[in-house]
């Protein structure tokens, strides 16, 4: 695939689909942004729940490739609503996958770590065995299962812990807390790799010429608990690294119920994409790059909890 033809980004105006529109306008492509509602980098609104409304947008934009981007990803929210879990994550991710067979674009769309159990004790590789242990995990588990049975040609990029812009992410809810409130207790028993959504969607454009099919793992690199890493994220911002404490998830949850069940151990091993060139840096080299420039343009977000 050649530079200067169209890639549409499902899901534009999230965390992941910002990034992916600055890289690839950086790269040459003709992107089209689409989300759920108009906005900012938004060029048409669509509910991807709808299959006529998927169906006309790609009509209209008859795209090259299609980066999806867009999920309903509130763990807990899924759980209260698992219909719109469904109708999101599953059925969303099957009416984009019909409608780029049927403009002949390549299609990658974005998996996450919860379809995994975490009861392994190494990194998962792209064949390892699924199980997912909530309802987003299994939604998400049902799209990418509708994306991989559509088109020979289509993959799913599989990545974990994922932050960085203006939303909620976990490096900003730690930098709040310790702010706020000057100390803050994080599990040390759930493991993964953080991915900086920047060089995700570096990656993810880097994908684009080589076309690759099936599933894919994009992860920074590296393995760490959350405990580490918000320790991590409090060092480079310039706070007190011991004022971030360790606790267990049954104590956590002892104190702050959530109703979905996250995976203990979710690391991804990245080989597929490695094996094409395509590789992500070290956790800790993206959160040196990241928090600094969190930090110059610092606003923060309702404190909420610990998600």
């Amino acid at each position: 695939m050649s530079r200067g033809e169209r890639v549409l980004v499902i899901g534009a105006g999230g965390q992941l689909g910002r990034y992916l529109c600055t890289e690839l306008q950086d790269a040459g492509y003709d992107v089209i942004g689409l989300g759920h509602a108009a906005g900012d980098g938004i060029d048409a609104a669509v509910d991807i729940s709808h299959a006529s409304a998927v169906r006309d947008v790609f009509a209209d934009n008859q795209p090259d490739a299609v980066i999806h981007a867009a999920a309903y990803t509130d763990v807990d929210g899924c759980e209260k609503n698992p219909d719109r879990a469904n109708q999101v994550n599953h059925l969303g991710s099957k009416n984009i996958a019909e409608a780029s067979t049927r403009a002949g674009a390549w299609l990658v769309a974005i998996g996450t770590d919860f379809v995994f159990s975490g009861e392994s004790n190494e990194r998962y590789a792209e064949d390892a065995e699924v199980g997912p242990i909530s309802v987003y995990g299994q939604s998400k588990l049902d799209g990418e299962r509708a994306v991989l049975a559509s088109g020979d040609s289509f993959a799913v990029a599989r990545t974990s812990w994922v932050f960085g812009g203006e939303g909620k992410h976990f490096p900003r809810t730690v930098v709040s807390m310790l702010q706020d409130r000057g100390a803050m207790s994080v599990v040390d028993d759930e493991v993964s790799s953080p991915t900086y959504a920047g060089d995700l969607a570096r990656a993810l454009v880097a994908l684009i010429p080589l076309r690759p099919s099936g599933v894919l793992h994009l992860s920074n690199e590296g393995v760490v608990s959350r405990y580490q890493f918000a320790r991590e994220v409090a060092r480079i911002a310039g706070l007190d690294p011991g004022a971030v404490t360790p606790t267990s998830t049954a104590e956590f949850l002892a104190k702050y119920p959530l109703l979905a069940k996250r995976p203990a151990f979710s690391a991804l091993a990245n080989r597929r994409a490695a094996a094409m060139g395509v590789r992500l840096p070290a956790w800790e080299d993206a959160v040196s790059r990241y928090i600094p420039r969190m930090m110059s343009t610092w606003s923060p977000p309702s404190v909420r909890g610990q998600s």
